[in-house]
């Protein structure tokens, strides 16, 4: 099933690299963040490090997502830079995340980007786009290519859908500008393509969007959970800030909460992450802390010049 998944993939870019699948051009520039693998490789965090940088040198971006897992059809303006104007579950939690974030930043969701797009410029949100998990979205021209990547599964070897994490072969890389490597104990010594080092940073732990002393929570019953493909690395940056665990409860990708999934949860303080906090908003009462997440690329303004060459 892989080899067929593999073929595939490669008869599908043939077809787009000789024009027989049409690729379509908005009116404004796209920078795309996607990856290789399914999850855990700091996409939504590095679109919002991209969208604030560009709004604060007088862009006005606009990210398009296909808004996974969302209950709602069709085209949806999660916001036009004022925060979100529908429900999570209609935005998809990491849409809504961005728009709860970036101020200043509109996000648009649907399965056709370039559908996504025209919308946005129809309403005139912004004139700049970011691609949210784009880089098999070859449908849609884009200016600029960035693709994450986690050292410890490029190491491992790729190992294709239906039986591995996968999405495309290693040698998908070298359709990118730029490689976008977490911080590891175990670097990549070889990549085709110009690469930067993005470094997770924990801003605190918040009980709704007020900060919360972690020195209070020394000496109590702590039980973390997590919905997200690589909940260890939560958990562990948790630890990393001195706040004991009492448990670890992990939860599928994207799982949506019921009341039922709260209560059974051990322990006297309960901390999730920021995009599992999105999705419990609107259940009743849960007294729940999350960790705030961002990132910084330890060569930013190299990555910037490299991203504004390929705009011009």
């Amino acid at each position: 099933m892989s080899r067929a998944f593999r073929f595939l993939v490669g008869a599908r870019d043939r077809l787009y690299e000789t024009g027989v699948l049409q690729t379509y051009r908005l009116d404004h520039p796209v920078i795309s963040v996607g990856n290789l693998t399914v999850g855990g490789t700091g996409k939504t965090p590095l679109v919002i490090l991209l969208a604030e940088r560009f709004r604060d040198e007088g862009f006005r971006p606009v990210v398009l997502s296909r808004g996974y897992k969302r209950k709602s059809a069709g085209t949806v303006v999660v916001s036009s830079g004022k925060g979100p104007m529908v429900p999570w579950d209609t935005a998809g939690d990491e849409p809504y995340l961005i728009a709860k974030r970036a101020r200043g930043v509109s996000v648009v969701v649907g399965a056709d980007r370039y559908a996504a797009g025209l919308i946005a410029e129809a309403q005139d949100l912004g004139n700049l786009f970011i691609l949210d998990d784009g880089f098999q979205h070859r449908r849609l021209f884009r200016n600029v290519d960035l693709v994450t990547i986690d050292p410890v599964e490029w190491i491992a070897g790729e190992r294709l859908f239906p039986y591995g994490r996968w999405r495309e072969p290693k040698e998908a890389l070298e359709r990118a500008d730029a490689a976008i490597v977490q911080e590891s104990h175990a670097p990549i010594s070889e990549l085709p393509i110009p690469g930067f080092v993005i470094r997770t940073v924990a801003d605190g732990v918040y009980k709704g969007s007020e900060p919360v002393d972690v020195q209070t929570l020394k000496n109590r019953s702590i039980t973390a959970f997590a919905g997200i493909a690589k909940p260890d690395r939560f958990f562990n940056a948790l630890e990393n800030m001195g706040i004991p665990l009492a448990r670890r409860v992990s939860f599928r990708d994207h799982h949506s909460y019921t009341e039922r999934d709260l209560e059974t949860l051990p322990g006297e303080i309960h901390i999730t992450t920021e995009k599992d906090a999105v999705r419990l908003e609107g259940l009743a009462d849960r007294n729940f802390l999350h960790l705030r997440i961002s990132v910084n690329i330890l060569e930013f303004d190299r990555l910037m010049e490299l991203i504004r060459s390929r705009l011009r």
